[in-house]
């Protein structure tokens, strides 16, 4: 979400159950202004918070030339340091997963993570993980699953690179009451002519990424049109705290995560 907009995006997030109040909205921009120009990003967005014990943490996004490859996370709980979370390893996205404590608000505490589906005597049943290892796969699993953007918002120009499209003015009520008007802000999982062949409108420049509507299993996305469908929210089961907003028929649009980093993986058995 964008940084520089947080003040008109307030009405929208807050309606939704989510709180910005207007010392939280003051210390981000503050603090993220000074975090793009130390490093030089050509945008910076606010991705959300996770709750922790003793500390929440802020996490930010900081985009230098591709928006889907050099997307750089960061993380704070004072506002005043703000650190690089390193590149999340397999194993400890999977841990994270598994892991029942909550954040505790210290990224150098290292917790004990049991893998109960393994054997006793199995010595990978009983794994450590630090903190800002978890909180980095955690943020990652999220952003597999339920970062999204609309259609248009990214665009892939001829040399391949993937930039935020300037010229995006919204999607139409009708497009935005649509699962595939939203996107996955991730590389490519699907076949290549997965979009080719679900859309008369196909355009590669806009359709490279996947869309929401062939995640599994179906329903697993609540998409809604609220204040008389001027505004579309659309919500991950599986994420409980993710939150995706879009005014119809303009620019105006943001991904937002609050909770405590928890994956509720009993989405299947409840639709």
């Amino acid at each position: 979400m964008n940084v520089h907009k947080l003040w008109e995006y307030k009405e929208y997030i807050n309606v939704n159950g989510m709180m910005f109040n207007s010392e939280l909205i003051s210390l981000l921009q503050n603090s993220l202004t000074l975090l793009q120009v130390e490093n030089h990003f050509t945008h910076i967005q606010y991705w959300g918070q996770i709750y922790a014990v003793d500390f929440d943490y802020h996490i930010a996004v900081g985009i230098t030339n591709d928006a889907v490859a050099d997307r750089k996370y960061f993380y704070t709980t004072d506002f005043k340091f703000w650190g690089l979370l390193p590149k999340p390893k397999k194993k400890y996205k999977q841990l994270s997963l598994l892991t029942i404590f909550p954040f505790r608000g210290d990224t150098s505490l290292k917790i004990k993570v049991l893998d109960e589906s393994l054997e006793e005597n199995n010595p990978d049943r009983c794994r450590f993980m630090k903190e800002e290892c978890r909180l980095a796969a955690t943020i990652s699993n999220i952003c597999d699953e339920a970062e999204i953007c609309a259609r248009g918002q990214l665009i892939k120009q001829p040399d391949g690179t993937v930039v935020i499209n300037p010229n995006f003015y919204g999607l139409t009520r009708p497009e935005a009451s649509f699962l595939k008007s939203y996107l996955h802000i991730r590389p490519a999982q699907q076949r290549w002519n997965t979009n080719l062949l679900t859309r008369q409108d196909y355009n590669y420049s806009m359709d490279f990424l996947d869309s929401i509507d062939q995640d599994i299993p179906n329903g697993c996305w609540n998409l809604s049109l609220e204040q008389s469908g001027s505004i579309a929210y659309l919500k991950n089961l599986y994420w409980p705290g993710m939150m995706f907003f879009h005014k119809i028929k303009t620019p105006d649009a943001g991904f937002l995560y609050v909770g405590n980093g928890y994956k509720n993986l009993d989405v299947p058995f409840l639709l």
